[in-house]
């Protein structure tokens, strides 16, 4: 996979492989199945009784966190869908997009690593010993790292 920098503030994002898919496609799923659809009720465990938070802002957070994740599982798909039965294919992250993208991601390497313990000085040497699960969900974490990096240089402000 490529990631190339566009004119326009974006990102063209080159799928080379079924592989590269497969990361991608797991954006969405990795978020959810680390709870992130519960971040927000957690998050009410933080806040007094008389912020009202549970009533006003939980829904509001859930429905922004799973608007974060459909639109890039939608982009993905469309993808897809336009380059067939190849397994190349390529599709842009407009700077418009740029946010939701990093939210999405954030959400997925946050839940990954809090599912799998992942701490902050562990790197690709130690992950050679994690059961294969856990070594994949480690990789996919820091290739969500990674890009979000690159939209934190080349699309968000």
């Amino acid at each position: 996979m490529k990631v190339v920098p566009t004119l326009e503030g974006g990102l063209r994002i080159e799928v080379e492989t079924a592989t590269d898919w497969l990361v991608l496609e797991q954006i969405a799923p990795d978020a959810l199945e680390g709870g992130a659809e519960n971040l927000p009720t957690r998050l009410s465990a933080l806040m007094d009784e008389e912020s009202e938070w549970d009533e006003m802002v939980v829904p509001e957070l859930q429905d922004f966190f799973t608007g974060q994740l459909r639109m890039v599982r939608d982009t993905i798909h469309a993808a897809q869908e336009e380059s067939g039965d190849s397994p190349e294919g390529q599709f842009l992250i407009m700077r418009e997009h740029g946010t939701q993208w990093y939210g999405a991601l954030n959400q997925a390497r946050i839940a990954l690593e809090t599912h799998y313990s992942f701490g902050p000085g562990q790197d690709v040497t130690e992950a050679e010993s994690f059961p294969p699960p856990k070594r994949s969900a480690f990789i996919r974490s820091q290739f969500y790292c990674a890009l979000q990096s690159v939209l934190l240089e080349h699309v968000l402000d």
